[in-house]
């Protein structure tokens, strides 16, 4: 009879090394204290065969039914609510509270302000506690935040709750990021992250319907046209803060919709990803560890310059009304904005499946189209109102590009703390750029925005650059591992041994797959990075 799984009672069979001490892979066996809160699953399955393909492909659907509804919902929710000011800016918000141009840019950089300060905290935070309760507390948060807006009549109290709208969301993507990767695998996760910021793209619809909706409004009714836009929005996203306090689980031990022989499975199924799903222990070496690997910040870098691309979600209705349509109209034709995102992300998600190590190829490919829909705003003749506006569609097919390498970084860092630390940095990242891309869409450069097209440009040929370093140096560190395996002849260490006090008081070592004792990818010598 297999004895009952560790839990959080695991402990080391020496206690654990001091965080400055040099680690191996061995070492780690048998020492690290801090081990996967599934290990006690997994401990004395380890050995096991695979799953039948059909009894995974069952398990992968079920995990399907009861996720993939509430991340989409809440992904879908989180964009409408961050650009809920580019959605009200045809809609009177800007009259209502006397915004200059520049004060209603810095509204768009308020909320990433907010959201920087707080992405850091928030990676801690998500380790320490529960991951899916602290995300539905923020979503409620950030329910009452947006729905505030619609009280305000100024910029200051508009600046104050864009930050905390900002500081409140903040922990949404890295959150997603992280579930994703504690439920499947790595071709998977990264069609499922697709897939979940393929929302933003029916956010962007969802939104235009709603400001379509409102806009029929009258002008002068109370409330106004854009304060029933945050509140209908903010209603949704009380929902949805709700729906996933209810039914998100933390990781593959609590979810209540799976029995104990699927949990099992599931955790079987995640092997093959070698970077482990969660340990609650927070790891110094790790964190110092995240900070001096350099694939780091060629990640922080990409971050930083494809989002500038950003700032076109605060004046997208303002960008479609100089070319010289009316209010209702703008609120119309901006419904079709999402369809150029769904359409490239769906082509990603397809592709993907057949060649699971093309992220990076299908990165720089995403960014070809709109580079050359920059150029056709840049160059088209002002007259030309149809070419210019369709250009402006296809320019965001960009999404492609960029959620291609989001979902590289969500599968290529191993060890909790590790991969929770990468996550916020990257994120900084895409707030920086995000936050720089709202301030240069000056009144001085409008209505043909040449700077901002010529910037945006840029970045686009940037990230290609920059995908094209990413992917050479992750080649360059498998095949060096490689050598290193075939110089040195030695098979890697498939598993090392924890031990668990029984009620009895009697202890019992238990053997557990090594990616399931939280070692980071340096420290994993099998560990292949996927591409």
């Amino acid at each position: 009879m297999s004895p009952e799984p560790v839990r959080r009672d695991l402990i080391s069979e020496k206690g654990s090394l001091p965080d400055n001490e040099k680690r191996t892979e061995s070492d780690v066996a048998k020492h690290e204290c801090g081990v996967d809160v599934v290990a006690g699953l997994i401990a004395g399955h380890g050995e096991e065969s695979d799953l039948d393909p059909q009894a995974a492909y069952e398990l992968q659907k079920k995990l399907d039914r009861n996720m993939l509804p509430l991340l989409c919902a809440l992904y879908t929710l989180q964009f409408i609510d961050k650009n809920s000011l580019g959605s009200s800016a045809v809609l009177g918000i800007i009259q209502d509270n006397h915004l200059t141009t520049n004060q209603f840019n810095n509204l768009g950089t308020a909320f990433y302000i907010g959201y920087i300060i707080f992405v850091g905290p928030h990676a801690w935070l998500m380790q320490r506690f529960p991951i899916a309760k602290y995300i539905a507390l923020n979503i409620g948060l950030w329910s009452v935040f947006l729905g505030l807006q619609a009280a305000c009549h100024n910029y200051g109290g508009l600046f104050a709750l864009r930050f905390l709208l900002g500081a409140s969301e903040s922990c949404i993507t890295s959150g997603i990021m992280t579930i994703m990767t504690m439920f499947y695998t790595r071709v998977e996760s990264t069609q499922r992250i697709s897939w979940t910021f393929m929302c933003n793209s029916v956010a962007s619809i969802v939104a235009a319907f709603i400001s379509f909706g409102v806009a029929h409004a009258e002008a002068a009714s109370r409330p106004h046209q854009w304060q029933w836009f945050m509140i209908i929005v903010s209603i949704l996203s009380i929902i949805v803060s709700t729906l996933y306090l209810w039914r998100m689980p933390d990781n593959p031990a609590t979810a209540r919709f799976l029995n104990e022989q699927e949990k099992i499975n599931v955790v079987k199924r995640l092997r093959v990803n070698q970077n482990g799903i969660e340990a609650k222990v927070w790891k110094r070496y790790q964190f110092i560890e995240a900070f001096t690997d350099p694939k780091t910040w060629f990640f922080f870098l990409f971050a930083c310059v494809a989002n500038l691309m950003g700032g076109v979600g605060i004046v997208f209705n303002l960008i479609i009304k100089e070319f010289g349509y009316n209010t209702l109209q703008t609120t119309a034709l901006s419904i079709p904005i999402g369809a150029a995102g769904i359409i490239a992300i769906s082509t990603g998600t397809v592709l993907i499946k057949y060649f699971p190590n093309a992220r990076c190829i299908l990165g720089i490919v995403g960014f070809i189209p709109p580079s050359i829909c920059c150029f056709l705003l840049l160059f088209l003749s002002w007259e030309n109102k149809t070419g210019l506006l369709i250009a402006f569609y296809l320019i965001f097919s960009y999404t492609l590009g960029f959620v291609m390498i989001l979902s590289l970084v969500a599968v290529v860092f191993a060890g909790h703390t590790k991969k929770m630390t990468c996550n916020a940095i990257f994120l900084v990242g895409y707030a920086i750029g995000q936050m720089v891309s709202t301030q240069f869409w000056k009144e001085k450069y409008r209505p043909r925005n040449m700077v901002p097209w010529i910037i945006i440009l840029s970045s686009f040929t940037f990230n290609i650059f920059m995908i094209s370093v990413i992917r050479w140096y992750l080649v360059r560190e498998n095949k060096r591992r490689d050598a290193e395996k075939l110089t040195s002849g030695e098979e890697y260490k498939e598993f090392g041994f924890v031990q668990h006090v029984q009620e009895d008081g009697s202890i019992v070592k238990l053997k557990v797959p090594i990616q399931f004792l939280d070692i980071t990818d340096v420290e994993n010598k099998a560990f292949r990075y996927p591409l």
